[in-house]
């Protein structure tokens, strides 16, 4: 039974993960073009993504002004990538 709980622990984590990856994909995409700036969508993407992206593109700063790419998003998608392994490789 105990089991079975952390089953349900982990398909939820991994829903969420996977809801976050999709919430910052949409986000690049939509930095592109692909939505009109300071459309609703856009900005309800910008206020779920930008807490947790702020503190990567502070980090990678010098990087982005060199190479004019964000490299934020990659670095987040990394860790949540991470995360979700060592979601499954605890509960799994």
């Amino acid at each position: 039974m105990a089991a079975h709980r952390l089953d349900i622990v982990a398909r939820i984590l991994d829903v969420l993960i996977n809801a976050y990856l999709i919430i910052i994909l949409l986000r690049v995409f939509s930095s592109w073009g692909f939505l009109p700036p300071g459309s609703p969508i856009q900005r309800w993407l910008y206020r779920l993504t930008e807490p947790v992206l702020r503190p990567f593109r502070r980090l990678f700063r010098s990087a982005s002004l060199r190479w004019r790419i964000d490299w934020s998003p990659v670095a987040v998608i990394l860790i949540l990538e991470i995360m979700r392994r060592f979601v499954w490789s605890l509960f799994g």
